[in-house]
């Protein structure tokens, strides 16, 4: 079942859509009681949370697709790194299919011998785009209180932040931000995309609203609206892959250009919406399951329908699995982008005030 399939039941699209929609209503009445009764649980203290050696952010969302929680966690570790903060990213590495915790030190762009090259199977994919192409340390892995040890082991950090924390209520956060985001309305799994139920989003210490901002604002009650702020995501550069390691080269070369797309992300319409807006020409579109890993099969296909393109672009945390296949010289680019906040100096300040108020350092 694909992400677009499942979108079709939740806005019950078609027969089909209004068919499924009905059959999955019960199951997520159901979801929603256990969802319920495991937050309860944690709130009286009959599940336990686990208290790290150093104070967590969780950055999370109340839905399944994209909100921007990585670029979130990109942009805000290195705002707390322009403040001397040393930041460490716990993820689950979605689909990984190793056990074991692993961690991945940031190479920041450049090449390392294969021998040593993390393998996306072992880290999974957004965890090793952060380690390669943004030069963060991450620890990853479904037990975040193994992986923050194994972490600590290797290298010492001040803070942690917890990528898709929201949820995963066993790690104690010293600050929870929540982003919100185009899905403002609908039912829980699987019946809609909600993963809790919308209300609880009030959990959170700070919301960063990444879409439908007229919708959530209303929500949000306005003794809590000075924690409430605004981010959008902006496209920077392209980015490829050389002899020396990471290249990269302007959005003008969009211009005009015929491309082939190329995504295994939850909802490609972000990307085809920046290409559009430098007026590239996207005449084929290859669109994958959310974190697929590529095969040999796939890589005949897109070089198939690439033949009579000028470009290929994909999504950085694609293009880390896709580099291992051969392709001409500057065709295979990701497009890279990131969060922008409003008042976001605002936000990192009342942040690092919540740390330090946790024992972080001062």
């Amino acid at each position: 079942m694909t992400d677009a399939w499942f979108r079709d039941v939740w806005e019950r699209r078609g027969g089909r859509g209004k068919i499924l929609w009905l059959l999955f209503w019960p199951l997520s009445v159901f979801y929603a009681a256990g969802v319920q009764l495991r937050n309860l649980l944690f709130h009286l203290g009959w599940l336990k949370s686990l208290r790290l050696p150093r104070p967590v952010i969780s950055v999370g969302n109340l839905t399944v697709g994209g909100t921007g929680k990585t670029p979130t966690c990109l942009w805000l570790s290195q705002e707390l790194k322009a403040r001397e903060y040393r930041v460490g990213i716990l993820s689950r590495g979605y689909r990984r299919r190793e056990t074991q915790p692993v961690v991945l030190q940031g190479c920041d762009g450049k090449l390392v011998p294969h021998d040593r090259e993390p393998d996306v199977f072992k880290s999974g994919d957004e965890p090793l785009m952060m380690a390669q192409l943004y030069g963060q340390t991450v620890g990853i892995g479904a037990d975040r209180g193994a992986s923050a040890a194994d972490l600590l082991r290797v290298t010492d950090v001040d803070v942690f932040i917890l990528d898709d924390g929201f949820q995963h209520r066993r790690i104690k956060r010293d600050v929870d931000l929540v982003l919100l985001g185009s899905d403002s309305s609908g039912r829980l799994l699987p019946a809609g995309p909600f993963r809790e139920p919308r209300r609880n989003f009030r959990r959170g210490d700070f919301f960063l609203t990444t879409g439908s901002p007229d919708a959530w604002q209303r929500a949000i009650p306005t003794e809590r609206a000075h924690a409430a702020f605004n981010g959008t995501l902006e496209a920077v550069c392209l980015v490829g892959w050389g002899t020396h390691g990471r290249k990269e080269f302007p959005l003008s070369i969009l211009y005009r250009s015929k491309i082939l797309t190329v995504t295994g992300i939850g909802d490609p319409k972000g990307l085809y919406r920046l290409i559009h807006e430098w007026e590239g020409e996207i005449v084929e579109t290859l669109e994958f399951p959310d974190h697929h890993f590529y095969t040999t099969g796939d890589w005949q296909q897109i070089s198939r329908m690439a033949r009579l393109v000028d470009l290929i672009i994909t999504t950085e945390k694609d293009i880390v699995k896709l580099r291992r296949f051969p392709f001409a010289k500057d065709r295979l680019l990701a497009l890279r982008v990131t969060m922008s906040v409003e008042n976001g100096d605002a936000m990192v300040d009342a942040i690092v005030a919540k740390i330090r108020d946790a024992g972080g350092k001062v």
